[in-house]
């Protein structure tokens, strides 16, 4: 067990060093260097006003446009690639998992919520399965670590993602894009936007992208993986003397086969031990005897009105989004005792409205501020079934032997208000306080049918109809309602000194909330009707922003410390009602300390080359965590918290060459790195382990940048690792992350 003690001294020690070097950089002079490019300033909304990122006395990360499109950024596991102390990891688009900073939630169900929120212009998402994440007209993406929670509300105790789409345009521009490459990859979207009338503006873009399958299911002697997602987005502008009013509406359809689970450490018979021993550690093999897949529809609408007036800004959002999903496969990832099963199958129906109004006064002053209210009503259907399949006989036909449901229907209501203001006290000096009160309440029917223990009334129960079989994953039968209440205030200080006008310091305590909520897939009624409590967390950071040598290297560092208590722990284990196979519980266990390092630069050297990267430094220790297994208490204090490498960062170099004639090429490469880390407390097996990617692209534009060609590759070393893993059944399974891929693309604008 590593010390706490001693791991504070060192994360303090590597901070201070760090934070010193910038301090002392800070104080150089300022060296002349004629023919070298100067850094551009990053607008971000980190605090609901539009502000110059090295103004902003916050830990975010932006990634603009033009940087999504170099480094082909398809999704939000390869924009954690690129924020420090990010991680993400997904069975299904609608099971996906987003650390920062060591905190994430891993329960699913219709009664839990997300450890890290997003947004989707300024729309919130709380599900993620909702996000329309497509990034073909996206403005910039901003990624804020660590607890948000006065400005950017309910659950964002990890930190909040900021999505902001491009708008439309004052006069025409026209896009198109067509990439295709190995593994079936072909990607094609299209833009237009520009005027429509003197003051209504308009902008519509399309996008499909698909691949094939690059799993090899080595019992049905096929590949799986594939993808196939379509996605379009409208929006129009009516802009008046005094006000702007923007009208978005978005589609999208994503249509996978199989997730690919792999086993990953054996368990069960003998025979499954060999099954598991053949495949174990061989890239993109899989023994699941059936096809699974993967569906997902998502949409919405939200209209945003900002109104001027002589002393600020009145905004009001107003949005609601509609979600689907629907996915099977199979749960173990390889044939069991006796050659059973599990296939878990889950639909879920996700309705969400909110409503924001918010003030955001001027900037004439030394005072300054925002507030707002806030409503959101979301509604979650959510029917999970495990199947369980045996063998029919030779010819790899299976019959249904077990079939064991949960469904949960669950309404939240969340109300919150909040208020944050800035005070320039001195010169160069900045205070902020702000505080947020949010009240949520949750009421939720749990329907858990054991086709194996049916009780009085559900004799008849769909899905049970000539099935009598069962593994207790749900141990009982039974239908209850249950509801409860929680509230917080969320304070925040914050004190900003700008040390010279290209470098300021900032220091920050902020409280986080998450609320409870009720676990899902309960295997008794005691399980669906205890609430889980809600989840605080007290962070402390030291930061630093500064640019230095003429305007060429920008350096941004975070130190910081956070006392995180009432962990809101889930995980399939053996329990004393079912201790041969497992169960799914979500409990209040324990507390954590996290601290780390964080550090972003960007650097041009000369004109044509910039050097950018980023690292993070964490170390997270679980104080007393005891969790029930079926063989009594087990203690794992001085875990790790789960997706939370020690150290993990990437690197870019990116060089521009001239041709005569004003035409441009462009090499760029990209390294990732990260550490290995555990998916379970109790289970060790479920370590991944540290892996590196490399990627590539170069480029061709035309003088008047209306065309480029670009050859590209990803994972060009052909790693071989696991993106995600845990616990389930007899055994571990786990991910495989995409191979090699590589291709061309081809761009048109006007």
């Amino acid at each position: 067990m590593k010390s706490i003690e001693r791991t504070m001294v060192r994360a303090c020690r590597e901070a201070a060093l760090l934070l010193t070097g910038m301090g002392v950089l800070a104080s150089m002079p300022a060296v002349a260097q004629e023919t070298v490019r100067g850094l551009e300033e990053v607008v971000v909304t980190a605090q609901h006003r539009e502000q110059n990122l090295q103004d902003v006395p916050v830990s975010v990360s932006a990634i603009g446009a033009q940087d999504l499109n170099e480094a082909q950024v398809f999704g939000a596991a390869e924009i954690a690639y690129r924020v420090p102390g990010m991680s993400y990891a997904e069975f299904s688009p609608g099971q996906a998992i987003i650390s920062m900073r060591g905190i994430s939630s891993a329960d699913d169900g219709a009664g839990m919520d997300n450890s890290v929120v997003m947004f989707l212009d300024g729309v919130y998402i709380g599900r993620l399965a909702n996000i329309n994440f497509e990034m073909f007209d996206l403005e910039r993406i901003e990624v804020l670590r660590g607890p948000q929670g006065t400005l950017f509300g309910r659950n964002a105790i990890g930190g909040a993602i900021n999505v902001t789409t491009s708008k439309p345009t004052d006069e025409l521009f026209v896009k198109a894009e067509v990439a295709a490459g190995n593994e079936g990859h072909l990607r094609y979207q299209g833009l237009v936007s520009g005027p429509l009338t003197d003051n209504l503006l308009g902008k519509i873009s399309y996008s499909h992208r698909e691949h094939d399958g690059y799993v090899d299911n080595v019992i049905l002697n096929k590949d799986q993986q594939d993808e196939d997602t379509d996605s379009v987005r409208g929006q129009l502008l009516w802009n008046t003397e005094n006000s702007s009013w923007l009208a978005t509406g978005d589609y999208m359809e994503d249509d996978r086969e199989d997730m690919g689970r792999v086993p990953i450490y054996p368990g069960g018979d003998p025979n499954t031990v060999e099954l598991w021993k053949e495949i174990a550690g061989e890239f993109g093999k899989v023994a699941a005897p059936f096809d699974g897949d993967s569906y997902r529809e998502a949409y919405g609408v939200s209209l945003q009105g900002d109104i001027q007036f002589d002393y600020g800004t009145f905004t009001t959002i107003t949005a609601a989004r509609h979600a689907e999903t629907d996915w099977n496969m199979a749960s173990i990832g390889v044939p069991w005792r006796g050659g059973v099963e599990v296939n878990d199958n889950i639909t879920e129906e996700i309705d969400t409205i909110s409503q924001e109004f918010r003030w955001t006064s001027s900037l004439d002053g030394n005072i300054n501020y925002v507030a707002g209210l806030y409503f959101l009503n979301e509604e979650t259907d959510r029917n999970e079934q495990f199947w369980v399949v045996a063998p029919a006989g030779p010819g790899g036909s299976y019959i249904n032997v077990g079939n064991e449901i949960s469904r949960q229907e669950n309404e939240t209501n969340s109300y919150a208000a909040y208020l944050q203001g800035d005070w320039d006290f001195a010169d160069r000096w900045t205070l902020t306080l702000g505080a947020r009160y949010t009240y949520d309440e949750k009421e939720i029917t749990s329907t858990s049918v054991n086709c194996g223990a049916l009780q009085p009334g559900f004799e008849s129960y769909p899905g049970c109809e000539g099935v009598g079989g069962s593994l207790a994953i749900i141990a009982q039968t039974f239908k209850v309602d249950a509801d409860d209440n929680w509230d917080d205030i969320s304070p925040k200080a914050s004190l900003q000194w700008r040390q010279t006008d290209d470098v300021m310091w900032f220091a920050t305590v902020a409280k986080g909330f998450k609320s409870g909520g009720f676990g899902g897939a309960p295997g008794t009624p005691e399980q669906a009707t205890t609430p889980v409590d809600e989840e605080t967390a007290w962070n402390y950071e030291l930061g630093m922003k500064g640019d230095f040598l003429d305007n060429t290297l920008r350096l941004n560092a975070t130190a910081f410390y956070m006392d995180y208590e009432d962990l809101q722990i889930v995980r399939f284990g053996p329990t004393e009602a079912n201790p041969d196979f497992g169960s799914f519980i979500t409990d209040n266990i324990g507390e954590a300390e996290i601290m780390g390092v964080e550090l972003e630069f960007t650097w041009y050297p000369t004109d044509n080359l910039r050097l950018s990267g980023n690292y993070a430094y964490l170390d997270t220790e679980v104080n007393d965590l005891v969790l029930n297994v079926a063989s009594g208490a087990l203690d794992v204090s001085g875990s790790e918290l789960r997706q939370a490498p020690e150290n993990k960062g990437s690197l870019t170099a990116s060089y521009d060459w001239p041709l005569s004639g004003g035409a441009n090429l462009n090499f760029r490469v990209d390294y990732t790195y990260s550490d290995e880390q555990i998916n379970d407390y109790a289970n060790q097996n479920t370590i991944i382990d540290e892996f590196q990617l490399w990627d590539a692209r170069a480029s061709w534009r035309s003088a008047n940048e209306n065309w480029e060609v670009a050859i590209w590759g990803k994972n060009l070393g052909d790693e071989e690792y696991i993106s995600h893993s845990y616990v389930i059944g007899p055994g571990v399974i786990g991910v495989w992350g995409p191979p090699m891929t590589y291709g061309a693309t081809v761009t048109w604008s006007m």
